[in-house]
């Protein structure tokens, strides 16, 4: 197999259009979908110019691979209902490539928050990880994402689930904590622009890779009093609880 020209696509989640939409772009094809909701696999068959199948069973294998886009506990599943003389392909980070059944399998995973904001902006520059049970499938991956003008990289199993922890800590915990903070601000009717330099300084760290030198803060600096004080504001008590944990976890962090 020497590229990656028409596949089918399991799921119809965030990923499945926001990678669906970026391999037709850049000239695959989308041979048919499947999803467990009807409308959703109609208006994403719609948009990909490609027709629906109502069972897993009813798949074409006139194509390069099976593009299993769904959630991570129903890769293994899946994948055990599609031929497997075809390549089955996941976008998970943290699932390995093993729990697919095809003789030939592989990963393609965006590392990149697929939300409704930033389906919009495509992969281009975006690092994907990249796996291959063969030398030749996982090239034929590897030149199937440098077509959607983003950076790939091969990762095996074992290093990708490390960079999907990290990626964890570095989005989804952290997008939290400024969620919190947006909302605090919220509730007293204060803009949350007023704290665009810190954020902005927090992104520079995750991009230089020195967040821990730039670490700053009452918690850092053993300032129990400030502590109390933003303790005294915060009503919510599981809130209240995770500041604590924070504060202790950074304070014990940085003694090391």
């Amino acid at each position: 197999m020497s590229s990656i020209s028409k596949i089918c696509i399991v799921g119809t989640g965030k990923m499945a259009f926001a990678l669906g939409d970026a391999l037709h772009n850049s000239g695959v094809e989308i041979a048919q979908v499947y999803g467990r909701q009807v409308e959703r696999a109609e208006e994403l068959a719609e948009m990909l110019n490609s027709k629906v199948v109502n069972e897993l069973r009813n798949f074409s294998t006139d194509v390069d691979a099976y593009f299993l886009l769904v959630s991570d506990d129903a890769i293994e599943e899946v994948s055990k209902q599609l031929p497997a003389t075809v390549a089955h392909v996941h976008s998970s980070g943290v699932t390995n490539v093993d729990v697919l059944s095809s003789e030939v399998s592989g990963v393609v995973w965006p590392i990149k928050s697929i939300n409704p904001k930033s389906m919009k902006n495509g992969f281009t520059g975006v690092p994907f990880a990249i796996e291959g049970t063969s030398e030749k499938f996982e090239n034929s991956l590897y030149e199937a994402i440098l077509r959607l003008k983003a950076d790939a990289v091969k990762a095996k199993s074992a290093d990708r689930s490390v960079i999907h922890l990290a990626a964890v800590f570095t989005d989804n915990f952290a997008n939290h904590c400024l969620a919190l903070s947006q909302k605090i601000l919220s509730e007293s009717k204060l803009e949350p622009a007023l704290l665009r330099e810190l954020a902005t300084s927090m992104a520079e760290g995750a991009i230089t890779g020195d967040s821990f030198e730039r670490q700053t803060g009452v918690a850092v600096r053993g300032d129990l009093g400030s502590q109390q004080k933003h303790l005294d504001l915060i009503k919510d008590e599981s809130l209240n609880e995770f500041y604590k944990f924070l504060s202790s976890h950074i304070a014990k962090h940085h003694e090391l």
